[in-house]
């Protein structure tokens, strides 16, 4: 037990390193800054007589998918920023839009003319991402702009932004400048989060480098940009690091704001977490550079910074599994240490039962923000986000992350268990199949699985046989019918009692199915299916088909297209009770609790 006893002391002193030392210092130190009147040389001068008297030409870069909402606060923004007009060059892209964001900014094209500021439009027809649009804006501005300034189209800056960030790159080493980030609608939880962030940014800026910038606002050398690769997730932590890279500084300064304008609903939120703790990970991977620095605060920096805190889901979650593993060795210290981790995320799990306190919304902010990291971080290591992020909704934007983890590990216990437990009828079951009708015990069947962003999977599903063998070689792929003479005498009881369905267990550990969802269809069926009922593909957009599912206990097998309308609605409202995991709870216990019931009654079809 003695490297157990290691291993937990080791991970109990990163936690208390990360959370408490490090934490705690940078947010101290961060809040102990000059006021913004007095003279800092490494940030901006106050003094008129020290301001530059020529400004550098400057570029601000926005690619723009379905802004209509936020776009004319950004445009009424840029219009007044105090800078020169003949210094600033705005560039805009539409990537795809398929709303009226491009018609407003060609309806104040006028106003930005009469202010002799250069507005640049550019609409393209296909959506191509964020990423793919910054590399191309950024390389276009480069060859007119002396700095790059990129900022959110939900964000507002700070009026003098433009000209404190040019004071601040008078020093020849500074080669980027991120900014304070703030809500304008924001919980308890967030507010505490950003603050904390803002004051440890300014400690790292103070340090040496500030590690990455927000999409809010931050500004670079035009001659410092390096165009990132396709597959990039966190572009404002990148574009910065790569800025580190060529051997200049990114500082904070603190008199610049970028304010988010555009509030998030929890969902939208969480999914944001996950892109950036799959980003966390990726650019863990990349940023391997820093650690050959020379500037070791730098590195110090990173490793007790963004380093740890990318690890720390991972590291959090073993140390739950090891003090339990030691507690059933009968350590005290181990449970003590177990029980109050899980007092902790109990605690954080109230607001979800609409219990409210400050403690507990902090906690609950706290402990989520890791939790979405950790599956956006198992995400990107199961080969997702190849393509780097792109602002479209998902086709399962309904269905949280959290959820669908849940009932994936869910379906695996379950149907292990099933399998276990029924494992003894099947031979009985191959038997009377046999002896029955020639032919095999077993049936295969390729048929349609989950639909994806990018692709629509298949399988090959796996049933006790209910039909003579080779049914459909004459008629080829049709829905059974009533009194269905192809079916078996034997068939006949397995499909009444469900019982010809077991084998699917084998198809739900492998990852194909799950153990509730909508129906799996066949891929020759699905082209007339699609072409005669709209959205018919969808209800499997982001699922696993089920053995079992809302639609089948309703309804039982398709015999005709008004009974696949009908199941379309049944599958596409089992998706929606997806959206939060006490929804789905109560929905798979139903369905779970009716399936027994068909069975035993024997009402399958």
């Amino acid at each position: 037990m003695i490297v157990e006893w290691i291993t937990l002391i080791f991970l109990t002193l990163l936690i208390i390193y990360h959370h408490v030392i490090y934490t705690s210092m940078m947010i101290w130190l961060g809040r102990h800054r000059p006021d913004t009147d007095e003279l800092l040389p490494d940030e901006h001068e106050t003094a008129e007589q020290d301001r530059p008297r020529t400004y550098p030409t400057t570029a601000l870069v926005m690619p723009a998918h379905n802004e209509e909402a936020c776009i004319e606060a950004k445009l009424a923004n840029l219009l007044m920023l105090d800078y020169p007009p003949e210094k600033l060059k705005i560039w805009i892209c539409c990537d795809g839009c398929t709303d009226n964001t491009a018609t407003i900014i060609h309806a104040w094209q006028s106003k930005f003319n009469a202010a002799g500021i250069e507005l640049h439009c550019i609409e393209e027809e296909s959506n191509s991402g964020k990423l793919a649009r910054l590399n191309e804006l950024m390389t276009q501005a480069k060859q007119h702009a002396d700095l790059i300034a990129l900022s959110d189209v939900s964000a507002l800056i700070s009026i003098d932004a433009l000209k404190q960030a040019a004071i601040s790159f008078e020093n020849q080493q500074t080669g980027a400048i991120t900014c304070s980030y703030l809500l304008a609608e924001a919980t308890p939880g967030e507010a505490q989060y950003w603050q904390w962030q803002n004051n440890i940014r300014y400690a790292e800026s103070r340090f040496g480098n500030v590690m990455g910038g927000n999409g809010a606002f931050y500004i670079m050398r035009s001659k410092l940009f390096v165009p990132l690769p396709p597959d990039t997730i966190n572009d404002d932590f990148m574009l910065p690091m790569m800025v580190i890279k060529q051997g200049y500084n990114v500082l904070f300064n603190q008199s610049i704001n970028g304010v988010e304008i555009a509030a998030s609903s929890t969902q939208q939120t969480h999914q944001r977490r996950q892109r950036i703790g799959a980003g966390n990970l990726q650019q863990l991977i990349r940023c391997r550079f820093i650690f050959k620095r020379r500037h070791h605060g730098t590195r110090w920096l990173f490793a007790s910074g963004k380093g740890l805190r990318t690890l720390m889901p991972f590291i959090l979650l073993g140390y739950l599994f090891l003090t339990a593993s030691m507690a059933l060795q009968g350590s005290h210290i181990a449970l003590g240490l177990f029980t109050l981790q899980g007092l902790g995320y109990l605690l954080a799990l109230l607001p979800l039962m609409n219990i409210h306190t400050r403690i507990t919304d902090k906690l609950h902010y706290f402990v989520g923000g890791y939790f979405s990291s950790l599956l956006g971080m198992l995400r990107y290591l199961s080969g997702q986000f190849q393509h780097g992020w792109r602002h479209l909704p998902p086709l399962n934007h309904y269905q949280t992350q959290s959820t669908l983890m849940l009932k994936r590990c869910s379906d695996i216990i379950l149907s292990l268990i099933g399998f276990l437990l029924t494992l003894p009828l099947w031979p009985l079951i191959a038997l009377l199949i046999k002896v029955d009708s020639p032919g095999p015990a077993f049936y295969h069947q390729l048929r349609v699985g989950r639909v994806t962003e990018d692709k629509t999977e298949l399988f090959e599903v796996i049933k006790f046989r209910t039909m003579t063998h080779d049914a459909e070689t004459q008629s080829g792929a049709v829905w059974a019918s009533s009194n269905d003479p192809r079916i078996t005498r034997v068939g006949r009881f397995l499909r009444a009692t469900r019982l010809d369905e077991l084998p699917q267990f084998i198809n739900v550990l492998k990852g194909d199915m799950a153990l509730i969802g909508p129906r799996p269809e066949r891929p020759e069926l699905c082209g007339g299916l699609q072409n005669a009922l709209p959205f018919y593909l969808e209800r499997t957009a982001g699922l696993r088909p089920g053995i079992t599912g809302l639609a089948q206990v309703n309804q039982g097998y398709d015999s005709c297209l008004d009974d696949v309308k009908n199941k379309i609605a049944w599958d596409h409202a089992y998706a929606v009770a997806l959206g939060s995991p006490f929804q789905w709870i109560r929905m798979d216990l139903y369905i779970i609790f009716k399936t027994i019931y068909i069975m035993v009654s024997k009402r399958g079809q």
